[in-house]
């Protein structure tokens, strides 16, 4: 009689996780829910048997994917918590965190949702990432670049407005513009629509952001501008890495 095979030792099992969560994160970065179990399986080069002992269902399988997103974004958030220029600060990590889940569709679905990220969350998540963003507004509010009526459940739905809007205009729009457009709502009356505000004169001639189409304004030492302002500096940045 042939005996039955050892357990797999402690260190191949965290293997095994490991390599279903990078093809989960994957799968599900491409295609949403929508991303077949035998599909995360075959990626992770285990069988679907292996993914059930790890995940009993698809579906804390998803959960568990998006968790590892969303921790990223909430570590982001609490490292800009002391960064300079709070108000640059503020609209960049806005306009980042709708790049990433354009790019992510889980992650879209998880801001993106009614209930939000609580759907996903059993370890406080949801309630983290609306404290650190708290944190950015409030600084950001103090410095004088968003309006005071605007609290963070405000900043929360505008996020999800954004990416509805992203959406419907990424076939007839650069990226990023409806976003940029409704961070110009945040801001008080009297500020400049500039992502920084060390831009303040008008253009020599009509130009916009090579990334989100904002108008633009000269810098102040005359030089011409190419981008609205950091966010898009820094996207334009990772684009040519890419490339």
């Amino acid at each position: 009689m042939t005996a039955d095979p050892p357990a797999p030792r402690r260190s191949d099992a965290l293997r095994n996780r490991e390599r279903i969560m990078r093809a989960a994160l994957e799968a599900f970065a491409a295609d949403g829910r929508l991303a077949p179990l035998d599909d995360i399986a075959r990626r992770a080069g285990v069988g679907a048997g292996t993914v059930y002992r790890n995940f009993p269902t698809k579906e804390a399988l998803f959960k568990a994917a998006i968790a590892d997103r969303l921790e990223q974004v909430v570590e982001e958030a609490r490292s800009l918590a002391d960064a300079g220029e709070p108000v640059e600060t503020f609209y960049g990590f806005v306009m980042r965190v709708v790049e990433r889940a354009m790019l992510n569709h889980a992650l879209c679905e998880a801001i993106a949702l009614d209930e939000g990220m609580s759907a996903f969350d059993d370890g406080g998540l949801d309630q983290a990432f609306t404290d650190a963003l708290g944190v950015l507004l409030g600084r950001a509010q103090a410095a004088g670049g968003v309006r005071d009526d605007v609290d963070v459940s405000d900043v929360r739905a505008l996020l999800t407005g954004c990416l509805v809007m992203e959406r419907r205009r990424r076939s007839t729009g650069p990226p990023g513009r409806m976003t940029a457009l409704a961070c110009d709502a945040l801001r008080p009356a009297c500020a400049e629509s500039s992502l920084t505000r060390n831009e303040t004169r008008p253009a020599s001639r009509n130009e916009t952001c090579e990334v989100c189409g904002t108008p633009l304004v000269a810098a102040r030492t005359g030089r011409p501008a190419r981008y609205c302002g950091a966010a898009c500096r820094q996207k334009a940045h990772r684009r040519r890495s890419l490339s």
